[in-house]
């Protein structure tokens, strides 16, 4: 199963030059590339009868992961908490609250860089080593680009080339002379799979049911990085 995730980032330029003659145009640049970065997004959780008791028992699965982790040669950087959290049950009665339990748990993230065939396997191994911690939760494998700049500025050149030939062709057409941009804004974007072990957003890891034949088949989505510009021209007198 599969879902999308998409984010944008709005970004505009003005040179201050107000006029009611334009040509307003817009156009998209589109570039794919294969992500290089695998990312596990991992839960852990205890209970026990007092906070310090299911805090200490967390910790202690936290500090298993991290060493499985260490094993492939994965930076301490590119492990990170994302959220803490500690809650109580209760059990309401005729007589009021009565407490029974204390939950605690620990999101990380694991960040596997440059990622291609062998660091899939990797990250089905590290998947398939958590998965025989107890209570241990896989919320999502997703996959991205460390450093998208490159991309976006590719998206940002096509995307202007196309807003400007869109413009001359306006301009040419309507039998008026095309001035200079008056007014630019820009929209970017990047979207792409995430792969999630089964159709629920949470899914718990049990041994028998997460084994490393089941991981040994992620493979790679394409990514798609777009870039919407706006470009507002004069048109000459």
């Amino acid at each position: 199963a599969s879902s999308f995730i998409l984010s944008k980032v709005n970004f505009s330029v003005n040179t201050g030059v107000a006029t009611d003659h334009t040509i307003s145009v817009a156009w998209n640049g589109e570039v794919r590339v294969t992500p290089d970065t695998l990312i596990l997004y991992l839960r852990v959780e205890d209970t026990a009868q007092t906070t310090a008791e299911a805090q200490k028992n967390v910790d202690e699965k936290v500090s298993q992961i991290k060493e499985i982790i260490k094993e492939y040669d994965i930076k301490d950087s590119d492990v990170k908490t994302t959220n803490i959290n500690v809650y109580e049950a209760y059990d309401w009665t005729d007589n009021g609250r009565k407490s029974l339990w204390f939950t605690a748990s620990h999101n990380l993230e694991v960040k596997i860089k440059s990622a291609n065939l062998e660091n899939e396997w990797v990250g089905g191994k590290i998947v398939s080593q958590v998965s025989e911690i107890w209570w241990v939760f896989v919320n999502s494998v997703s996959y991205d680009i460390d450093d998208k700049t490159e991309y976006y500025s590719q998206a940002r050149e096509l995307a202007l080339k196309k807003a400007n030939q869109k413009a001359e062709d306006l301009a040419k057409y309507a039998w008026v002379k095309l001035g200079k941009p008056i007014s630019i804004s820009e929209q970017f974007s990047s979207d792409y799979a995430i792969a999630m072990p089964s159709s629920k957003n949470t899914y718990f890891v049990e041994e028998a049911a997460m084994d490393s034949a089941a991981w040994s088949d992620i493979s790679l989505w394409e990514m798609r990085i777009t870039l919407d510009v706006n470009v507002v021209y004069e048109i000459k007198s």
